[in-house]
């Protein structure tokens, strides 16, 4: 009789653990939904604070869900909180250091922080895996902000031979404001800075004259030019 009762409080307790276990995954996969949604409806209105919040508490409930993790990494970017983005995403690239995204943040995050030298590592990394044409263009700027220009004068070169760049334009500022440009162009001007600051003037005049070409409305290069001639 004994024995029966024992094993009878030891099956109830069974049963009350096996509940208890089955309602928490219930809550926590409820709990998930409902802060899914609470982030989607944040995104939809722009409240990054709110979205952000949201992933933390997914996170809690599913630690195991990495894309979560890059969402948190993007939305500090979007609030310009750069340093919390580089945590992130370095905590993504230690696990995987090939994940493109995560590197992209690294080098965007390090670049408007001022940290030059970390934003050109993570572009150094990126750029094999992707070999995107913009990513090889930033890797020359950089360069040439860091006074590398003989490495600069190289990324240019190999730019000139990629074969994304026929098409490609970027954004560039001049006197506070934006213009787009063809990529071409603007690697020319690039090579135009280099070879005016290694003293190399008429170097340097072909390389601005071969950007207006290309761009004839280029202001930059048409300031710098016009800057050689004064």
């Amino acid at each position: 009789m004994n024995l029966n009762v024992k094993t009878m409080r030891y099956l109830l307790l069974f049963i009350s653990l096996s509940f208890l276990a089955c309602n928490q995954e219930d809550f926590k996969s409820e709990f998930s939904q409902y802060k899914k949604e609470v982030y989607q409806q944040a995104m939809q209105n722009g409240d990054y604070k709110v979205a952000t919040q949201a992933v933390y508490d997914i996170l809690a409930t599913q630690t195991a869900e990495s894309v979560w993790r890059d969402s948190l990494a993007l939305l500090y970017v979007q609030q310009k909180a750069y340093p919390q983005a580089i945590k992130i995403s370095e905590q993504q690239t230690a696990n995987n250091p090939n994940d493109t995204l995560m590197l992209k943040i690294q080098a965007l995050s390090y670049k408007a922080i001022g940290d030059t030298k970390k934003s050109l590592k993570a572009y150094e990394k990126l750029y094999p895996l992707t070999q995107n044409v913009y990513h090889l263009y930033e890797i020359a700027t950089t360069q040439y902000s860091m006074i590398r220009l003989q490495e600069c004068l190289i990324t240019a070169k190999a730019i000139h031979q990629h074969k994304g760049l026929s098409n490609a334009r970027v954004n560039l500022t001049f006197n506070k404001q934006n213009q787009v440009v063809p990529l071409k162009a603007a690697v020319y001007n690039i090579q135009g800075v280099v070879a005016r600051d290694l003293d190399k003037q008429a170097e340097a005049r072909t390389f601005f004259e071969q950007a207006l070409k290309i761009a004839p409305d280029f202001a930059l290069a048409k300031g710098n030019l016009e800057e050689m001639k004064r």
